[in-house]
């Protein structure tokens, strides 16, 4: 207890006093991001647009304020008229930052095509799993069920009557494996081998560092790596925006990721800072690339997740294992959120006399996902 207080007090030193200002220069930033999508909506308003010129801009206007919906429009407006794979991941963006007019302007891409439906199968399935207790900085303390919770949700995943991933597409990473370097690597692998009719699960355990652009982490959260430092922590970590976006890349139309991540920095649960909140859904929303995509954070985001010494696991990782394995036919995502927003709080507030509740976004969105479906490579169908 006495080792979480003491680092707790030396983050909060780190997020305090460099940063003071910072909030001002969001705004800012935000304003010429503004001006720049300006000057692209008057272009495509003329309907004489140099498309690859818009993107460039647009592009800049992205960097400087990632929840500008209208640039993310336009993006995709000038995407869809070079034919640009990216268009869809564009819309999507825009979609979730506000955006509901597709009204591109004059011209012959005024008016964006409709997307395609969700494939009817799935053809193959991959799935990266990540879990990491013990960390090589020893400032960060260890979480006890961490790798644990991801070795035993890897053996879920390939057990032939629950997941039904081939071993050789699940790709495990836990503690010292789990570098920052070795989990982009698995990314990119996925985006290599995925293909539009797949299927990708992820999952995270680990300590988080909150989004804060009032105490000095430039409204960026951070997924601690097993390499991490404290006093380098924006360049060790893993960012949630950085990690967020490749993630949503992946040409799978089907993706799952389960976030048993927190920000408490309170003993017995999952995170560095000693505030006491969990992954928000700004953050969540990251993730997200349309219709089929789904994630669910292990609780609210003023919440802490805890582990369980009578389960050996998080609280979280075990009911999403038994939901896994629950019934007949293979649960769907929302039946496995329905599960985990039942159980988790009740075991919490029994055994911890406190609150975890799991939550999903979109919470209500199209469609619905099964992870324990049979892929057609396994199946015989061609």
């Amino acid at each position: 207890m006495t080792t979480m207080k003491r680092f707790s007090r030396g983050l909060l030193l780190l997020m305090v006093l460099p940063f003071g200002a910072l909030p001002c220069r969001a705004g800012s930033a935000c304003a010429q991001a503004q001006a720049i999508v300006g000057e692209v909506r008057t272009m495509f308003a003329s309907g004489q647009v140099d498309y690859q010129r818009a993107l460039r801009k647009l592009a800049t206007a992205r960097d400087l304020c990632s929840t500008l919906g209208e640039a993310w429009k336009y993006s995709y407006c000038a995407a869809a008229a070079l034919n640009d794979p990216k268009a869809r991941f564009y819309k999507d963006r825009a979609i979730f930052n506000g955006v509901s007019d597709f009204e591109c302007g004059a011209g012959p891409h005024a008016t964006a095509p409709a997307p395609a439906p969700l494939p009817s199968y799935v053809r193959e399935k991959y799935a990266l799993v990540i879990g990491i207790g013990d960390f090589k900085d020893p400032l960060i303390p260890k979480l006890q069920y961490a790798a644990k919770d991801a070795e035993d949700l890897a053996r879920v995943l390939q057990d032939p009557r629950y997941g039904r991933f081939k071993p050789e597409n699940v790709t495990l990473l836990t503690n010292a494996k789990a570098t920052r370097a070795n989990i982009l690597n698995a990314l990119q692998d996925l985006f290599l081998r995925v293909q539009e009719d797949d299927l990708v699960f992820m999952y995270v355990s680990s300590h988080g560092s909150q989004k804060q652009t009032d105490k000095g982490l430039m409204g960026v959260g951070y997924i601690v790596t097993y390499d991490t430092q404290v006093k380098n922590i924006w360049v060790d970590a893993l960012d949630y925006q950085g990690f967020s976006q490749k993630a949503a890349l992946l040409k799978a139309r089907r993706k799952v990721v389960f976030l048993d991540t927190c920000f408490s920095g309170q003993a017995g649960s999952k995170g560095l800072t000693i505030d006491g909140v969990g992954v928000d859904r700004e953050t969540a929303k990251l993730f997200l690339s349309g219709e089929g995509t789904f994630v669910i954070t292990s609780s609210k985001d003023n919440e802490r997740s805890f582990e369980s010494d009578s389960l050996s696991n998080s609280y979280f990782t075990y009911y999403l294992m038994e939901a896994l394995k629950k019934g007949p036919e293979p649960p769907t995502v929302k039946e496995i959120f329905g599960y985990l927003a039942q159980r988790v709080p009740d075991a919490v507030a029994r055994e911890k006399q406190s609150f975890q509740h799991p939550q999903m976004v979109p919470a209500d969105g199209p469609g619905d996902v099964k992870v324990g479906v049979m892929p057609r490579s396994q199946s015989g169908s061609n």
